[in-house]
């Protein structure tokens, strides 16, 4: 599945009840801000949540996450050791996004037990995933994590980190969520731990505005001085993000900004836009081979796929070898998004021309998907046009369909010849002639 749910969260232990005491006054709209973002986690029903961590173990040259099981962590380092967290990890995912990234030479390094001990480095979750987790798990969200620490690689190569990164989420069948954990700049006053910077609060602003406006790839473009001079740590995490919703369409909106402390908490979520007609078609293939079942349609649906339309699901091999091609002129499920699903399962493991599809065919195939227009009936050929328009031909209960712009049909009689044959109709039937509209969705 596609990232369902992300966000730019900052991570000041300050902002925890039990550590905060009475400056908690002074955070109240971080606080709330991170309280919706909790419940907006728990709202996705996801499996895992990926974050992305300045403060873990950062290497010069290397991306890393721990591979612990279970992760553990506590605030003893602020105060609190009785406030404890553990989550279970997903190490399967984890090792998924090491092959991705290495196949890509993008350096990344899974850090167990052992490797911990080499490098003499706490194999405990740090602050910067401790202080979002609290405010899952105060919503009762308990999911898979996956804990990733920066390196301090080139802007452009975090980037190309996150976009592999989303291939590997989008060819998952698990609900994922991801969250860039960050302060910005430390340098807004006099009193700040970085001490002060008249740029800081350009820096500040500048970044929100990219992240309100959408536009998260202009983060790789900010002038070098003005982040040198901002002393931030979320630049990194958030340009990871970037690349992870690069493919995506998302909307973004800024919960909260506030600095008391001379720190800039920023609290933002970004909401993917739903998936695309031939995407949601290969998750349910993928899903059908994983669980045997049709799945659900994701909660989260664009206007388009909560219409309701008949759909055909066509899978190719990637050589153009049709593996099978199975639809509905009219609506049978309540949007469009359930006539996919069950559409591309019905092409893939039901349709009689064809071998069923196996998982190792998965990664060869493509999908399209044609979003079936109202019929409308003819009464001579010249109606018809092979490029523009499907037909179907009919004689009672018996009927042949045939999509429009298909290779080597040139002509209304050949279309109409072709779909009286899948009708079983002699040449000499007379017959219902209708032609149809399609929207087709072609797999990039």
């Amino acid at each position: 599945m596609p990232v369902e749910i992300a966000a730019l969260a900052p991570h000041p232990p300050i902002i925890i009840p039990e550590i905060g005491g009475p400056d908690l006054e002074k955070v109240q709209e971080t606080i709330r801000s991170m309280e919706e973002l909790g419940q907006a986690f728990a709202a996705g029903n996801l499996d895992t949540i990926i974050t992305i961590s300045p403060h873990g173990p950062v290497f010069s040259e290397v991306i890393s996450s721990l591979d612990v099981d279970p992760l553990r962590g506590s605030f003893a380092n602020f105060g609190r050791p009785e406030i404890e967290m553990q989550v279970g990890l997903d190490g399967q995912l984890s090792m998924e996004i090491e092959q991705s990234l290495a196949r890509e030479n993008i350096p990344f390094r899974r850090l167990d037990k052992e490797e911990c001990r080499r490098y003499r480095i706490s194999p405990e979750l740090d602050h910067g995933v401790l202080v979002p987790l609290y405010f899952l798990q105060e919503q009762g969200l308990e999911v898979d994590l996956i804990p990733i620490n920066i390196g301090l690689l080139p802007y452009e190569q975090l980037f190309e980190a996150g976009q592999i990164l989303q291939k590997v989420m989008a060819a998952s069948s698990r609900r994922i969520g991801v969250i860039a954990s960050g302060d910005l700049s430390h340098r807004l006053l006099p009193t700040a731990p970085a001490g002060y910077s008249p740029r800081g609060q350009e820096f500040d602003e500048q970044v929100m505005k990219i992240i309100e406006e959408g536009q998260l790839e202009r983060l790789k473009d900010l002038d070098k001085d003005l982040i040198n001079k901002a002393g931030e740590c979320a630049l990194r995490p958030l340009l990871i993000l970037a690349g992870i919703l690069s493919e995506q369409d998302f909307s973004s909106a800024v919960l909260s900004y506030e600095g008391p402390f001379g720190v800039g908490y920023g609290v933002a979520l970004f909401a993917p836009g739903s998936v695309s007609p031939p995407d949601l078609a290969r998750q349910a293939v993928q899903n059908y081979l994983e669980k045997g079942e049709i799945m659900e349609p994701p909660p989260q649906l664009s206007e388009f796929l909560e219409k309701k339309a008949g759909a055909f699901v066509s899978i190719k091999d990637r050589k153009g070898n049709l593996r099978g091609c199975i639809g509905t002129l009219e609506p049978t499920q309540k949007n469009l998004a359930g006539e996919i699903i069950r559409n591309a399962v019905q092409s893939a493991f039901q349709d009689p021309r064809f071998i069923p599809v196996k998982f190792e065919d998965l990664a060869d195939l493509v999908f399209s998907v044609d979003i079936i227009h109202p019929p409308e009936r003819v009464s001579t050929l010249d109606q018809l046009d092979p490029a523009q328009y499907g037909v179907i031909v009919q004689k009672g209960a018996q009927k042949g369909v045939l999509l429009p712009d298909l290779p080597g049909i040139d002509t209304a009689e050949e279309q109409v010849a072709i779909a009286r044959d899948k009708a079983g109709l002699p040449e000499t039937a007379d017959l219902e002639i209708y032609r149809f509209r399609v929207e087709r969705f072609m797999q990039e």
